[in-house]
């Protein structure tokens, strides 16, 4: 199922690195020659979750960074966290496009229960 999940987003406008991570850090699929390393993306991942918690939000399930590109990380599964990054991602495309996913994923899962 995450071979189908990973070529879906690597299908997603504007979205020119893809990452799939489980929850220890280890990547599971990966596009090629990300700016930024696996590790890298877990400490700000880590960084941003330890900001959320010292202004009393609550766990974080996506961190959105933009500069010269656009970033998302998110929390698909609370096993599975997707990376997106690109220079014309698209915001609401991005944010639609996981939430459809995250439906098709989740029902998926209780099929295979």
């Amino acid at each position: 199922m995450s071979e189908r999940l990973f070529s879906q987003l690597c299908g997603l406008n504007g979205a020119n690195h893809v990452r799939l991570i489980d929850q220890f850090g280890s990547v599971l699929k990966t596009t090629k020659k990300w700016p930024e390393t696996a590790e890298e993306q877990r400490q700000q991942w880590a960084y941003c979750c330890s900001i959320s918690e010292k202004l009393g939000l609550g766990t974080l399930f996506e961190a959105w960074i933009e500069g010269r590109r656009l970033t998302l990380y998110d929390r698909f599964e609370n096993d599975l966290y997707v990376h997106l990054s690109g220079k014309d991602g698209k915001k609401g495309v991005w944010r639609y496009e996981l939430e459809r996913l995250r439906r098709e994923w989740n029902s998926k899962q209780l099929e295979a229960i």
